[in-house]
């Protein structure tokens, strides 16, 4: 019995600190930004593991609210893996550029979509400021003890569709629950809405280089 205890504390401490997002696309904004080099904000629902809700939370929150744009704390409680998160909402950038997100500085996250080579159709990535990405691991190591990781985290984007028809190819991931392991094309009906959930090779990936691929339009 005291081994287990002894296992299940380690466990927890060793444990990386997670952060999950969950945002909205819209294929309008997406090509409309591709197109003009305009930017837009769209919203996202951010949960942040802490050690626990019945602390005062109040400064750490002030803190990582510098990270975001539009920061707006929701409520702290226990998600499914009975660990404590602050759930928040932000405003997420969608640029054309992935400079002038970096410039802007004003965002830990966002999403680039642009117009590359032969092609006229917009790619889509998610993006970190990777400057922010380690000024908040220094923050969230000294506070809590643990490192923050990107991988232990997830990504999941809920892509609306607004425009007549939509057709996307999206990397290996997890679509509506289900993965899939190769580029698979989905066509989209006006109203439709399919939800991507990125893999931790997509987290570890944008976690060291500041930006991974989501999907593009064909």
């Amino acid at each position: 019995m005291i081994r287990l205890f002894v296992y299940l504390f380690l466990t927890i401490l060793l444990s990386g600190c997670k952060i999950d997002f969950n945002g909205d696309l819209f294929t309008a904004d997406l090509i409309e930004v591709a197109k003009t080099g305009k930017s837009v904000n769209l919203p996202m629902e951010i949960r942040f593991q802490v050690s626990s809700c019945d602390e005062d939370l109040t400064a750490f929150s002030n803190k990582i609210s510098t990270f975001f744009i539009d920061y707006k704390q929701i409520e702290c409680g226990t998600g499914d893996d009975f660990m404590s998160y602050i759930t928040s909402n932000i405003s997420v950038p969608v640029v054309n550029n992935k400079k002038e997100f970096e410039d802007q500085n004003k965002s830990l996250i966002g999403y680039w979509s642009g117009i590359f080579e032969n092609r006229n159709k917009p790619d889509v990535f998610l993006i970190m400021n990777l400057d922010k990405l380690s000024s908040l691991s220094d923050f969230v190591e000294k506070e809590t003890f643990q490192k923050l990781s990107l991988e232990e985290g997830k990504f999941e984007i809920n892509l609306i569709n607004d425009i007549d028809d939509a057709k996307i190819s999206i990397y290996s991931s997890r679509v509506d629950g289900q993965p899939i392991v190769f580029e698979t094309t989905f066509e989209l009906k006006k109203r439709d809405k399919i939800t991507i959930e990125s893999s931790n090779i997509t987290s570890g990936h944008l976690e060291k280089y500041g930006w991974a691929p989501l999907f593009y339009f064909e």
